[in-house]
């Protein structure tokens, strides 16, 4: 019996080993242009097929004439990468930021990944970003201690920033006519963009210039479950035994650093938290609440948010700072509920969302290379059914997905009334841009920096698709459902604009200008 299972278990692992050598040998060898326009082809019937409103900042034409110059460019085979270059911009000249393109890396074996665990990025051990064309080191969460923040990158291997930088942006785009997003976002992701375009490597050189000296560090490559930065050397532990008091205490201390995690959002690689809530010091006598949030995204939201609006009421907090520069965004039912504490009147968060069909929010679920999901799915179909036919209504021959918060909703008991300022940024994008839209639209915050990267008058996003094509595996992530506030603007297609406009300087990390202005006219009013 047990030789029967090891035969089995080596089966398992060389058609595994096979299945993965092929994938690789897929997207690294050339295709040729009789595939690659199939892929064209394939691609943008799945964008007309999914994408509830493809032609909302570019006429059928234009993307039409955009299509038929791409496949008259694919004269020579191309691997995917090669064929990423020239597609990508194309994707992004549809101008929508959630739909976005990706290169595909090549995959581990399962041997590999149980020993040494997932591949991670060089980059993935620090962040960057950007300032009038130049990239700086932001922080460095691992590997060499002698990489310094504030560090500019001049050049990545032979390549300058500067050129990099330029080319990057062309491969996404911010929602409509945007300027602020892409030059954050860019710098912010730029790890992500080179590994698009390049060759994967176990180090990359970078050459970094500091004041005005010049220096050299070299990123490499490293696995989760082999990072010894997070490791302990078990030799330097000494081994002890706990009494039952011991491990009871230990038990409860871990038991509220969970608990403390899951409320604050815990980022286990920026060791930081997503959520923040703090009371500023300054000359004013009464109390500013600071409340920073990274992103709308991971952890229970709902303790967070009643837990600082209680500190806020009882401390009778006469103005409240929220900031938003850097944050993506996330959940809609976050942003909802941190909403209800700020509103000073009754309202309905989102409008019912348009999608292109009854069944497209079952799609991820159906076309998944997850069997067990596709499984599950399949089996719960009598049940989604059901579901759809009460939160998916035909109007017009268009199709409406209804969220809850498409409901006509009180503010909260305790929300704050006093006075609101929010901190906006370039990369105030999606979930952060639909908040700021009810605050703009509502009148209930003076808005402080620089444009949101996300639209006024929504988005694209809720439930993604993800479409690979089938030559290049190259991956398209499209959003299935509109999403907008009750508020419109025109012209469309651009953020929500700062009632103080306060760029960041070439100082980058330096003194924060923005809050500092915020300071000054809350002790003006005073």
């Amino acid at each position: 019996m047990s030789r029967k299972l090891f035969l089995y278990i080596a089966i398992v692992l060389l058609s595994s080993c096979a299945s993965v050598e092929r994938y690789n040998q897929q997207i690294s060898k050339a295709h040729s242009p009789e595939e690659l326009c199939q892929d064209v082809d394939y691609a943008y019937k799945k964008l007309k097929k999914l994408h509830p409103d493809l032609y909302w900042y570019i006429s059928k034409d234009e993307m039409d004439e955009k299509i038929k110059s791409l496949k008259g460019k694919l004269r020579e085979p191309l691997t995917t990468k090669e064929f990423y270059r020239l597609f990508a911009p194309v994707i992004a000249g549809i101008k929508q930021g959630h739909l976005s393109v990706h290169a595909p890396l090549e995959r581990q074996v399962k041997r590999e990944r149980k020993v040494k665990g997932k591949r991670e990025s060089p980059f993935n051990s620090l962040s960057f970003y950007t300032t009038k064309n130049k990239l700086f080191v932001k922080k460095v969460f691992r590997g060499d201690s002698t990489l310094i923040p504030g560090s500019e990158v001049v050049s990545v291997e032979d390549e300058k920033v500067s050129d990099l930088l330029g080319y990057f942006k062309t491969l996404h785009t911010s929602d409509g006519y945007n300027k602020t997003f892409i030059p954050e976002f860019v710098g912010s992701r730029f790890g992500f963009f080179y590994s698009n375009t390049h060759a994967q490597k176990d180090s990359i050189l970078l050459h970094l210039r500091l004041r005005d000296s010049m220096y050299s560090k070299h990123l490499y490559v490293s696995f989760d479950k082999m990072n010894t930065s997070s490791k302990i050397d078990t030799a330097d532990v000494v081994k002890k035994k706990l009494s039952k008091l011991e491990r009871k205490i230990a038990k409860e201390t871990q038991k509220k650093i969970r608990k403390k995690n899951y409320k604050y959002g815990y980022n286990k690689k920026t060791k930081d938290y997503n959520r923040n809530f703090n009371f500023l010091e300054s000359e004013v006598t009464t109390p500013i609440g600071y409340m920073n949030i990274r992103s709308f995204t991971n952890g229970g939201y709902k303790d967070f948010y009643k837990e600082s609006f209680a500190k806020i009421d009882s401390a009778n907090c006469k103005n409240l700072i929220i900031d938003l520069r850097g944050n993506l965004g996330g959940r809609l039912v976050e942003i909802d509920d941190l909403y209800s504490y700020l509103s000073d009147r009754e309202y309905v968060f989102i409008e019912k969302s348009k999608m292109t069909g009854r069944l497209s929010f079952l799609h991820p679920f159906f076309h998944t290379k997850s069997w067990p999901t596709k499984t599950v799915a399949t089996m719960l179909s009598p049940l989604l059914g059901i579901y759809q036919m009460f939160k998916v209504k035909k109007e017009n021959g268009e199709a409406y997905f209804k969220f809850k918060q498409s409901k006509l909703k009180k503010p909260k008991s305790n929300a704050f009334t006093s006075k609101v300022y929010v901190l906006i940024n370039g990369e105030s994008f999606s979930a952060s841009s639909i908040l700021s839209t009810h605050l703009k639209a509502t009148k209930r915050a003076t808005f402080v920096g620089e444009e949101t990267g996300g639209a006024y008058n929504g988005t694209v996003a809720g439930i993604y698709a993800k479409v690979e094509l089938p030559n290049s595996k190259i991956n398209m992530r499209v959003g299935l459902m509109k999403i907008n506030a009750p508020y419109t603007i025109e012209p469309d297609g651009y953020g929500i604009k700062p009632d103080i406009l306060i760029k960041r300087t070439a100082k980058g990390q330096g003194e924060d200008e923005a809050l500092k202005w915020i300071l000054k006219d809350i002790k003006k009013e005073i």
